[in-house]
């Protein structure tokens, strides 16, 4: 019965039950997101691992002893606490979230965004070719020199590489302002979702697919005849792609399968274990009398960012601490290298401690009470349904300064737009934005 308790009853009610003070629930299409997905995360999969007997993660066996569960029970009601209060706090600031109106026409818009993947895939090109990689050799299927292979790369301007993720972004956007696939549309989508899958980039697309999917539901068009059919569709693809990632990353399509069977239950909670990985972190820190590192786990990252790769040895730069937390507990001689990761608040509890977690939820609830607010405005309604969207990351990726990064990198195109809008002509009668 304690299990039940600890594990399931406390962590879905700290979740839930300030919903019953927000009207309309309908609107708050963030909020709804967010709380599905650590309903997933922290609710479900740590309850059903219990009740299925898991024991071992990695080789690692995992500890289900009350003290350590009544330890994650605390951290995760606290934490959500810190984000009921934030969202709460954030309603009474008079900040009204609306974007400045822009003068831009839509036609300009879409132009302007085509504009953007072109300069983007430019330097794509430019890092492909810096980073010793052949381009004929990533289009062969045959291909199986690991230089080509772009899933391993060993990027020369990786900041290149983070700014690909503007590309989604962009196509999102062009059929947002203007509602259909056009042929120059569809052929700047099919060379991004092809590198896409040889990249091995999964969040990629299942943001690109959450883009469309927030879109349709906050315009409530709710075709069952289409809905239906479009969500069990896109939920197999996902699936597919999660069973053949690697197979078409690393070019080994003989790999590649078609039995659905394979995705069963165990394999869903396995793709959202953050809370495995997350209690055995838990338990080697203890082992270890490991503290947390506070805000230096950051600043080493940021400061690394600025030094010459030539400066470490053998050229690569240190992991983030939180990487080397959360795979410290896997055995030795594991045949794999596995990356097991935390949410965010995890990895907020994991680096600050009970502090600097409450915090850091604290500032999250702000920010998805932000993307709640005003709908009055077009590239506004965009923006929410993008940061929206990036939650995901943020909630399934606890590696708060990459999502950072990624989440600014995905609002280029937006301050291009607004930006561009101020040198329209005074006469000209726009479409505003």
């Amino acid at each position: 019965m304690e299990d039940f308790v600890v594990l399931f009853l406390i962590p879905l009610l700290a979740l839930l039950l300030p919903l019953f003070g927000l009207k309309p629930i309908h609107e708050r299409t963030a909020l709804l997101f967010f709380l599905a997905l650590y309903l997933v995360f922290i609710v479900w999969v740590p309850a059903t691992d219990r009740w299925m007997g898991i024991q071992s993660f990695f080789g690692y066996t995992l500890s289900w002893n009350p003290a350590l569960d009544r330890l994650i029970c605390g951290i995760y009601g606290l934490a959500i606490a810190s984000f009921w209060a934030g969202y709460f706090f954030f309603i009474r600031l008079p900040i009204s979230g609306k974007f400045p109106q822009t003068n831009l026409r839509k036609k300009n818009m879409t132009g302007v965004l085509y504009g953007i993947q072109i300069l983007i895939w430019g330097l794509v090109l430019w890092n492909v070719i810096s980073s010793g990689m052949s381009v004929s050799g990533i289009l062969n299927p045959g291909n199986q020199n690991e230089k080509d292979i772009l899933f391993s790369a060993e990027w020369r301007y990786p900041w290149i590489d983070l700014l690909s993720n503007v590309l989604p972004v962009c196509l999102f956007l062009q059929y947002y302002l203007k509602p259909r696939f056009s042929p120059v549309w569809i052929f700047f989508f099919a060379i991004w979702l092809g590198f896409s899958l040889l990249g091995g980039w999964r969040y990629r697309i299942i943001l690109f697919c959450l883009f469309f999917v927030l879109h349709f539901l906050t315009n409530r068009k709710w075709n069952l005849r289409i809905w239906i059919p479009a969500a069990f569709l896109l939920t197999v693809s996902m699936a597919w792609l999660t069973l053949n990632r690697m197979a078409i990353a690393k070019r080994q399509f003989h790999l590649i399968t078609f039995d659905m069977r394979q995705f069963d239950f165990a394999a869903f909670n396995m793709e959202f274990s953050n809370s495995r990985t997350f209690r055995a972190s838990l338990e080697h820190m203890e082992k270890m009398q490991a503290g947390h590192p506070g805000i230096s786990a950051w600043t080493d990252v940021i400061s690394n960012k600025f030094q010459d790769r030539s400066s470490f040895p053998n050229g690569k730069r240190p992991k983030p601490w939180i990487l080397d937390a959360t795979k410290s507990w896997i055995p030795p001689g594991w045949p794999w290298n596995p990356n097991p990761a935390v949410s965010q608040l995890e990895e907020f509890f994991l680096t600050f401690g009970w502090l600097g977690m409450a915090l850091g939820m604290f500032l999250i609830g702000c920010w998805v009470r932000l993307l709640d607010s005003n709908r009055t405005n077009l590239l506004w309604n965009a923006f929410r349904i993008v940061g929206t969207a990036l939650l995901f990351q943020w909630v399934s990726r606890g590696f708060f300064l990459f999502q950072f990064q990624i989440t600014l990198v995905c609002l280029i195109p937006f301050a291009v737009l607004m930006v561009l809008g101020s040198y329209l002509p005074d006469d000209s009668t726009p479409d505003k934005a």
